[in-house]
């Protein structure tokens, strides 16, 4: 008999206690005076306190307050702490505008420790633009067990009331393949808006790897804007915003300078911003926002011919054949070193004057005035060959460099030369 008393004595110990007690709640409005659709938006932060062992929390009834209809509100979100989900429903009672959210794993309210949970809505995108708050009308909307006592730091909770705004915009970039060590590298990043409210301002972030330069154009609707417009810059970012809101297409046209090494997909992301929503990100990343910086050429070269009379006519020929490393539509540009002599430190070969060119690049086996360009030290802005190339696609070239009269006579002439694909697309 001694035993078994100290046995019901044992297990009485180990019984976990749930739901002996009050919980008690307390509440802040995280409600934003502009809460926007399609984005799931903090309203109300529970803090919650059990006043003796544990209450399990299994469930909560969220009425939709506001001038809003229930039916334009997709979801309302439970967050812990973390900000992860921890419930949420999408079904409602028509009849009296509640969210039923069940929480399938409980949330315990600790004896002596406050716990809180975020309660967040999330509206459809047709939403109606007018004024949306959550409310928690009473106690017996929290799911416990039947022992427990809840009460609430007033009569019950709500929030702030939210103007609901509808700012969503789809956004590109081109080209989304561009060459290592690229100076100056026009990049095209477009805002196409898709919600009902105009856009006042956009926030485009330039990821590692690109040194910002310039913004050489911004255009809405197609039209170069230089009035109402007014840009900020840092090596990281590009702020534009536009004195008079507009729901029409935005382009901001830039320039980069790329790293001379492979950068993978790098997103240049944004936000935009219609006056009242602070940092509203787009609700649709297009496929393209990525680019990578990659070696666009491989190149290889042969000597076609290598003797000339030094007569200001004859010349020497070289075929270099590219092979190309994405599929892109751009500028193909060359430059090349002076020639010097490796048996005369003093002898020099310029490819060209001020007034003379020496050196051509063609893409044509027969000489002319087509698809040739006059080479120099280095590359210079849109003069080259355009060209739609493919991923693993050739193409031949025929660069000629003619010998000015009262050339020394050598057979070690060197130079060095560099290939650039600038994307347009």
């Amino acid at each position: 008999m001694k035993f078994i008393i100290l046995a019901a004595v044992f297990l009485f110990l180990i019984s976990p206690v749930f739901a002996a007690g009050n919980l008690s709640v307390t509440s802040t409005s995280l409600a934003p005076s502009y809460i926007n659709t399609r984005t799931v938006t903090n309203m109300l932060n529970l803090t919650m306190n059990s006043t003796v062992g544990n209450t399990n929390i299994t469930s909560l009834n969220v009425t939709i307050g506001g001038n809003v209809t229930i039916g334009n509100v997709s979801s309302v979100v439970l967050l812990n702490a973390a900000g992860s989900a921890i419930a949420s429903s999408t079904t409602f009672n028509s009849t009296t505008s509640k969210f039923a959210i069940s929480i399938p794993a409980g949330f315990n309210a600790s004896s002596g420790a406050n716990t809180s949970f975020t309660v967040a809505v999330n509206l459809s995108g047709s939403a109606i633009k007018t004024n949306v708050s959550l409310q928690i009308e009473s106690s017996a909307v929290f799911g416990v067990d039947s022992s427990s006592n809840v009460t609430f730091d007033a009569g019950f909770v709500n929030s702030t009331e939210s103007l609901i705004q509808d700012i969503h915009a789809n956004a590109s970039i081109t080209p989304n393949f561009i060459d290592t060590n690229a100076i100056n590298q026009t990049l095209v990043y477009t805002i196409a808006s898709t919600g009902r409210d105009s856009i006042n301002r956009t926030i485009i972030t330039i990821p590692s790897g690109y040194n910002l330069t310039n913004i050489s154009t911004i255009q809405v609707d197609g039209s170069n804007t230089t009035g109402g417009v007014t840009t900020t810059t840092s090596p990281n970012y590009i702020n534009v915003t536009i004195t008079t809101p507009t729901t029409q297409m935005i382009k901001v046209f830039f320039n980069v300078n790329t790293s001379s090494t492979r950068v993978n997909a790098s997103a240049f992301t944004s936000v935009i911003d219609g006056g009242n929503i602070s940092s509203a990100a787009t609700d649709t990343v297009s496929p393209g926002i990525n680019v990578t910086t990659q070696q666009m050429i491989n190149a290889s070269v042969s000597l076609a011919k290598g003797a000339a009379i030094v007569n200001g006519t004859d010349y020497w020929e070289f075929n270099f054949t590219l092979g190309f490393t994405a599929n892109v539509t751009g500028l193909l540009q060359f430059k090349m070193s002076d020639w010097t002599d490796a048996s005369s430190s003093v002898n020099r070969l310029n490819i060209n004057t001020s007034s003379v060119y020496y050196a051509t690049l063609r893409n044509e086996s027969i000489f002319n005035t087509t698809g040739i360009f006059n080479v120099t030290t280095s590359y210079i802005s849109n003069v080259g060959l355009t060209r739609t190339v493919t991923d693993s696609s050739t193409w031949s070239l025929i660069l000629r460099m003619i010998i000015p009269s009262g050339t020394p006579i050598s057979n070690s002439w060197a130079s060095t030369y560099g290939f650039l694909f600038r994307p347009t697309s």
